[in-house]
């Protein structure tokens, strides 16, 4: 039954079947559709990684969307799990993303990890200077710009391309060129 076991290539047909069994508490079916789904999950996380949001983070948040997927899926609905799958990935995935830039958890997303501190301790005026140079900017991107021209800017250093971000904000593709342009002459006089 399980592509392992019998050294097949899993079908989506099986991996429908993998889902329902994993959603009762099968758990060679659960590994199984881990390995089948993994890929897909790494290249979502791929696609959305950069400024402040590590891949390793993404791929987290895809996971969980994965297993909401194991937990939600019905053979019913005539769609197959690995399209519902890579539809809850993504959504759990953006939604990280549009939370990291809102802002709402800035104070959690520029602390210095403990274990940073300790490891830097040699040099503590590298520390103070790197956390300056972060304060900084993130008072330049709380301060200077609107809230759309900084979910703009954090998605497009994130790697996002103008359409991906006009998607997940929900402007048009002109609103985001317009708001990139005006980033960067707020940004150049603010380096000037």
């Amino acid at each position: 039954m399980y592509a392992v076991q019998f050294g097949f290539e899993v079908t989506a047909l099986c991996e429908e079947a993998l889902a329902l069994q994993a959603a009762q508490g099968d758990d060679t079916a659960m590994a199984e559709l881990i390995r089948c789904i993994m890929p897909l999950a790494r290249a979502k996380a791929a696609v959305y990684s950069g400024l402040r949001i590590g891949e390793e983070d993404l791929l987290q948040e895809g996971m969980l969307g994965f297993l909401n997927a194991v937990r939600s899926f019905e053979a019913s609905r005539e769609v197959s799990f690995r399209n519902y799958a890579a539809v809850c990935i993504q959504n759990r995935i953006l939604s990280a993303v549009r939370s990291q830039a809102s802002g709402k958890h800035a104070a959690l997303n520029t602390a210095l990890p403990l274990t940073e501190i300790l490891l830097a301790a040699d040099d503590p005026q590298d520390i103070f200077s790197a956390r300056e140079d972060a304060a900084a900017l993130q008072d330049f991107l709380q301060q200077q710009l609107s809230d759309l021209e900084r979910s703009v800017a954090l998605l497009f250093l994130a790697g996002e391309r103008y359409g991906q971000i006009a998607q997940t904000l929900g402007v048009s593709n002109k609103a985001v060129d317009n708001a990139l342009q005006r980033v960067r002459k707020k940004l150049h006089a603010h380096v000037a």
